[in-house]
């Protein structure tokens, strides 16, 4: 992965550029309750050692509700800070895998800018590094990447190899035994997802058109098409696989939602920017774009797998660009772009037990306007800490490792 010029900077940035084309603007009944870590007044900076704010909550101005019985508050112990570097992946609860990045030759009116980038392995807790030699998904055995995604109870995995950044060799590993078999078909995408313990779905892709829906057997390799009618969708955008069915947008933007089996869709949800599954599978988080008393803004719901709304809205600003599940699924980070100052912005933390909303923006950031992540969002194995990254005007980019207590 490259600096914010990279894939996910120009996702973002065509992101914030729709951004300026919607008016937020605030709805009636919304209820949210957000933790202030600043108004006790304890004035802590991004990258120091904090200690968790214990006291003080305000009620945002996008919402009109009265401040809710206090729950479990999200608090943060630790910030650690990286500059010009990047998380590729975690190793471990302590190690990661980082790319740093080096401004070699500043850009011209006439050329771009020139970067140099290393590979290293960083302990979070001690700042040491090593030499990365493959380690966290870096180029091995003549593959640019390798991705690996454990099936649910972890007796099997899904490994993608890419060649390079549009084709990939598919496997399924048997964990205990270490068994793997080569899974036949050309690959495209990334996306996909366990139907159950045994059973892998990939979105293929394709060159030309949306490719084909594979159903993977994690046993002996055996390749299923799946059958989907709908015309309202030319390639996958947003795919995603839980308890035995499969999740898609199409070209209107409306979630919908089938089994392997069942060749027509049901429509769950219109007007969906963005959506992720918990990986314990029970929840769906939902980013709209939608129209909300003449003009348009986003909102952040949660539904269940049957696509019912639970509880109501945990974000609303002009648009919610990266939303990202804690491995235990028991905190959902995002980011909130808002272009009036006195709305919802930067990167926050919803509690699924609580049903409380933090904000995170006084932990990774020093000075407004609040900056937006560049890279995504990434939890630690745990998920006890979070990975946040942004433009710093001094190290091109930093990140910034959030403890959780």
């Amino acid at each position: 992965m490259r600096h914010n010029i990279g894939t996910y900077g120009i996702k973002f940035m065509t992101a914030m550029a729709l951004s300026f084309a919607l008016t937020a603007c605030q709805s009636a009944g919304g209820r949210l309750t957000v933790v202030d870590p600043v108004a006790s007044g304890s004035g802590e900076q991004a990258g120091q050692d904090v200690a968790p704010p214990s006291e003080g909550k305000r009620k945002l101005t996008v919402v009109e509700s009265p401040i809710q019985p206090s729950g479990r508050e999200v608090s943060v112990t630790r910030t650690h800070r990286m500059e010009a570097a990047s998380i590729e992946a975690w190793l471990s609860e302590d190690e990661i895998s980082i790319q740093t990045t080096k401004l070699v030759k500043p850009g011209t009116a006439t050329e771009d800018p020139q970067y140099e980038y290393e590979a290293s392995i960083v302990n979070i807790n001690t700042g040491q590094s090593r030499e990365n030699t493959g380690e966290g998904g870096a180029q091995v055995d003549g593959y640019m990447l390798v991705k690996e995604n454990n099936s649910p109870g972890g007796r099997y995995s899904f490994i993608q190899k890419w060649k390079d950044k549009y084709t990939a060799d598919n496997f399924v590993k048997n964990r205990a035994t270490g068994q793997t078999i080569q899974i036949k078909g050309d690959n495209y995408l990334e996306l996909g997802g366990w139907l159950n313990e045994e059973t892998y779905i990939l979105a293929a892709g394709s060159m030309s058109g949306r490719g084909e829906i594979r159903q993977v057997s994690a046993v002996d390799g055996k390749v299923t098409k799946v059958p989907l009618e709908d015309r309202d969708v030319e390639t996958f955008t947003q795919f995603g696989v839980s308890h035995g069915r499969i999740y898609y947008t199409d070209n209107r933007q409306v979630l919908k939602v089938f089994e392997p089996g069942q060749a027509t869709p049901v429509s769950l949800i219109q007007d969906v920017w963005n959506f992720e599954i918990s990986p314990d599978s029970k929840y769906i988080s939902v980013s709209t774009v939608a129209q909300l008393g003449g003009g348009r803004g986003s909102e952040l719901l949660i539904y269940d797998s049957a696509g019912s709304l639970q509880g109501s809205l945990i974000g609303k600003g002009d648009l919610i660009s990266d939303i990202s599940w804690s491995p235990d699924s028991a905190k959902l980070a995002f980011d909130v772009y808002t272009e009036e100052t006195t709305g919802m912005n930067g990167v926050y933390i919803f509690d699924t037990y609580s049903g409380m909303v933090s904000p995170l923006a006084p932990y990774y950031a020093s000075a407004e306007p609040v900056p937006h992540p560049v890279y995504p969002l990434t939890w630690s194995p745990s998920g006890q800490r979070l990975g946040i990254t942004v433009d710093d005007p001094k190290s091109l980019i930093v990140t910034q490792v959030i403890d959780f207590k």
